[in-house]
């Protein structure tokens, strides 16, 4: 049975250099979902980017590690720990190239898969036992490199899927919250997938 959530993270790299690549795709994630709510992200010791959304009765933080993606699970854990918050109260979205772009998957718990950052985070919570939603940006080109691909920009010929991602990321998060379970909100989402 799922915990209520107190807790969504969007991974990524910090600056410019970044802004708008694959790997990002977490960051972007949160930032529409921020952007929905009015929100805004400050500074928290100098790990990580937070905000907090609060509205009928749910009070939920919002994580953007700046740790880098590879020591996504440093601000993680800290945060956690200060604000005495379960692996599984929270919800970490992140990018995956085993699905293809403009699909999502949530599980409840699983392996790094190959993402660092998702690597990171099990090897700090001492845990892989935490929901998370994988924002898909397959598929994988055989002739490139991993590390170059996941940290390529996406291409104009992308933007309806990208779109259609930012508008599905405020809908799962609003199922998630009013659902109060990850589990029955990944149920109703199945039954009424919107993306390209």
């Amino acid at each position: 049975m799922s915990k209520q959530i107190k807790l969504f993270v969007g991974l990524g790299n910090p600056g410019h250099k970044y802004k708008n690549t694959r790997h990002n795709l977490g960051f972007m994630a949160l930032d529409c979902i921020a952007l929905a709510k009015g929100l805004e992200f400050k500074d928290w010791d100098n790990i990580g980017d937070i905000s907090f959304y609060e509205a009928c009765g749910s009070k939920v933080w919002f994580l953007k590690p700046t740790t880098f993606m590879n020591l996504s699970g440093d601000a993680v854990s800290s945060f956690a720990k200060y604000y005495k918050i379960d692996p599984k109260e929270m919800v970490i979205c992140y990018d995956d190239f085993y699905i293809p772009l403009g699909q999502y998957k949530i599980r409840m718990s699983g392996s790094a898969g190959g993402h660092n950052g998702i690597k990171s985070i099990i090897e700090r919570l001492h845990t892989d036992k935490f929901p998370r939603i994988k924002f898909g940006i397959g598929p994988f080109p055989e002739f490139m490199d991993m590390a170059n691909f996941v940290l390529s920009k996406f291409s104009k010929q992308d933007e309806d899927k990208i779109d259609s991602i930012k508008k599905l990321s405020v809908e799962i998060f609003d199922e998630i919250v009013a659902s109060a379970d990850v589990d029955k909100a990944a149920s109703n989402l199945a039954n009424k997938k919107t993306l390209v």
